[in-house]
């Protein structure tokens, strides 16, 4: 036998003759194309073929002798690597996915045989994208047990949802705290818990408390309605409307009567559990006296008055041509 048919026949036993012709020029280059390769090495087809086979090295500065080594091959055959590879490769159990079928007495391809170990009781364990969040965020937890569970049961303190039977859920947490999260798995053979105290921290969006009114500049009795534009979701306020009726309220958007002109402020403290702010506007309301006509009428020199206590409103005939003119007392 010489090394090309010694090639040739390696080539032909690792593809079970599906290699007919020294594709690439040579039948290792053959042999590397068809276990994958797309060029040569370094210009080399037979480090082409090693690198397939997960052979990144040469031995003793060979990728031949790599090869032998791979088969278990320590000593050439008639003086050549190539023949002993040859030898060996032919005549030797194809590896996975080839298994030897006792009832054809041949290597098939058909069945494989995976060994994935003795089934284990799981253990539990998670992770989250993350860990401190702000009220009315959103978690997306991970189950990275191992053991390969089949169920798994959630729970989460302060969460909505509290539970869940997800692999991998996502919860809310909506209100500021530290809470706890658990996980409990099992699969055949037997079940585990992790519990974290304190794991998740969720802290509050702090408030800034404003506000605006309906009518800035009532007249006496008449009624304004405030109306609270705060960030941060509060849930409780507190009003001092100064010269209004009622003067205090805890309702959200409250109406008040004013009934004496005068200049009056008003503040408004906006909460909720664990955040406060206070805004104060001063002399926002501008209470005025509602105006009334003076039931004299006076003629002089032309002009007409009518006389308003505020404002003045006096008509003016001069030149055959009318004049508004507002004036104040």
């Amino acid at each position: 036998m010489d090394i090309q048919l010694a090639t040739r026949d390696y080539a032909q036993c690792i593809s079970s003759n599906a290699i007919t012709t020294p594709t690439g020029g040579t039948w290792v280059s053959a042999a590397a194309i068809y276990l994958g390769a797309t060029e040569p090495v370094n210009g080399s087809w037979i480090a082409a073929l090693c690198n397939q086979l997960g052979i990144t090295q040469p031995l003793y500065g060979s990728y031949v002798i790599a090869l032998a080594d791979y088969y278990g091959i320590s000593q050439p055959l008639n003086g050549s690597w190539w023949f002993a590879i040859a030898d060996t490769a032919c005549n030797a159990a194809p590896s996975i996915p080839f298994i030897w079928d006792q009832d054809t007495n041949n290597w098939e391809a058909e069945a494989r045989v995976w060994d994935i170990g003795t089934p284990v009781v799981p253990t539990a364990d998670f992770t989250s994208d993350s860990v401190t969040i702000v009220e009315g965020q959103s978690v997306q937890f991970t189950d990275t047990s191992t053991g390969l569970p089949t169920s798994w049961s959630w729970g989460f303190n302060g969460a909505t949802p509290s539970t869940s039977n997800a692999q991998n859920p996502s919860v809310v947490y909506n209100t500021p705290g530290t809470y706890e999260v658990s996980l409990d798995v099992s699969n055949a053979q037997g079940s585990n818990v992790k519990t974290v105290p304190n794991y998740m921290t969720v802290t509050v969006v702090p408030i800034a408390a404003d506000f605006s009114a309906n009518n800035t500049t009532p007249t006496e009795g008449d009624t304004v309605t405030f109306t609270d534009t705060s960030t941060g979701n509060p849930t409780q306020w507190a009003w001092t409307t100064t010269g209004g009726t009622p003067a205090t309220s805890s309702t959200q958007n409250p109406a008040i009567v004013y009934n004496t002109s005068g200049l009056y402020s008003v503040s408004l403290t906006a909460s909720k559990t664990g955040a406060t702010d206070t805004e104060t506007k001063t002399n926002y309301i501008e209470v005025f006296v509602p105006g009334t006509v003076d039931p004299v009428t006076e003629f002089a020199n032309g002009i007409f008055y009518n006389v308003v206590s505020n404002p003045l409103s006096r008509t003016e005939f001069s030149n055959g041509l009318l004049t508004n003119k507002l004036e104040t007392l």
